[in-house]
């Protein structure tokens, strides 16, 4: 069986974990395309006054349109 996925790279980006900047960046692919897999190439953090203010993961998602 032959499949097509589109390829998409976004950024998901949140104040409280790594967990929700990804949940985010999922969750503003799927509701446009039908998500097959995903992959989070980095993780990062934003630093203010010696305190963490934003979690930003890069996802590379495997989709199709739905």
């Amino acid at each position: 069986m032959a499949a097509t996925f589109e390829y998409k790279e976004v950024v998901g980006i949140a104040t409280e974990s790594i967990e929700a900047a990804i949940k985010a960046g999922l969750k503003e692919v799927s509701a446009k395309y039908q998500i097959a897999w995903f992959e989070a190439v980095s993780l990062r953090g934003r630093m203010v006054d010696a305190e963490t203010t934003e979690y930003q993961v890069t996802l590379k998602i495997g989709c199709r349109e739905k």
